[in-house]
């Protein structure tokens, strides 16, 4: 949850390197679910996901070696803590999305995806009574229903259809366990995000292999090919370098510079170039589909303008308000 203390206002420079650097996090993210089904039809979810993040976890490593050098390294005593939400987050997150997206359209991640704002406030007012206000309520039920819409395509009978929409539900369930891994670094005061990323993804990995093997067990996952990386090596990349490591790292950097609330602008970007994505590729997206991302980019942007609209209210004369 953002305050009012976490409106900032940069200068011009700062603005321009901080919306750059969130706009490239943002398209970059909108292009892992297309990048992720093209993938799939070569590897299994779990095996994806092991790939992804056993590389991934090296690479936030070698972020944190270079940033805090041995000193960053080390659970202090909090690995239990940290291994469950690593474990929600990077196992439970990836393999959920990638379950989902063998059944769901790609632009329907993006959109679902996008609602992690809205979906923290409604957790944090279940799990911590901090009740959202009005407008961030209103904002939600808007943007609820422009899901519903897409998902629906404007059909309600596709909404009976639990086959017609488990992919939609998975990836609803794995977008909230991002959003409680996300939440997480709050519980272990005195951590950046680097280490707390780098560690929880470290710890995590451990539940990623070991649902990997029970599911080969299970036969429900198997070792892939040479073959298979082969064709798959450019998707591969994507997700661990551009959608991993360039996306994270550049979120990172531009909410430094332009505060979380700006921030979160830029993640109605994510649907959007999902959906533009989609478009150059020939897919044929239907109108309710559309107007369901409408209706959600607007409702972000609602909920990520009042805050800004509020403080400058109660500073005004009276005779402005």
């Amino acid at each position: 949850m953002t305050t009012k203390a976490s409106i900032t206002h940069p200068d011009a420079s700062g603005s321009l390197l901080g919306s750059t650097n969130l706009l490239i996090a943002a398209i970059a993210w909108g292009g892992m679910y297309g990048v992720s089904q093209t993938a799939l039809q070569y590897l299994d979810p779990y095996t994806l996901t092991t790939i992804r993040y056993g590389f991934g976890a090296l690479f936030f490593c070698l972020l944190l070696w270079f940033k805090q050098g041995r000193s960053g390294f080390g659970f202090d005593g909090q690995f239990v803590k940290v291994w469950l939400y690593g474990s929600c987050g990077f196992c439970g997150f990836s393999v959920l999305l990638f379950h989902g997206l063998e059944y769901a359209p790609a632009e329907h991640g993006a959109v679902i995806a996008s609602l992690m704002p809205l979906i923290s406030a409604l957790i944090s007012w279940v799990i911590y009574g901090k009740r959202p206000d009005p407008g961030t309520l209103i904002c939600a039920l808007i943007a609820i229903a422009g899901v519903v819409l897409v998902i629906s395509r404007g059909e309600i009978d596709n909404l009976l259809q639990l086959s017609a929409i488990k992919g939609d539900l998975m990836i609803i369930l794995g977008v909230t366990c991002w959003v409680i891994f996300s939440m997480g670094i709050t519980q272990v005061p005195g951590w950046g995000a680097s280490r707390y990323t780098a560690m929880s993804c470290c710890a995590g990995l451990l539940t990623i292999i070991a649902i990997n093997l029970i599911a080969g067990w299970r036969g429900a996952a198997y070792l892939p090919s040479p073959g298979d990386i082969r064709m798959v090596s450019f998707e591969i990349s994507y997700l661990i370098l551009a959608a991993g490591v360039l996306a994270v790292s550049c979120w990172a950097s531009g909410v430094a510079r332009m505060g979380a609330i700006n921030s979160l602008l830029f993640m109605n970007m994510i649907p959007v170039s999902a959906f533009i994505i989609a478009f150059f590729q020939g897919k044929q997206i239907a109108p309710m589909e559309l107007y369901g991302m409408l209706l959600v980019v607007c409702a972000l942007i609602a909920n990520n303008l009042l805050p800004r609209i509020r403080p400058a209210r109660q500073q005004a004369p009276a005779y402005y308000r």
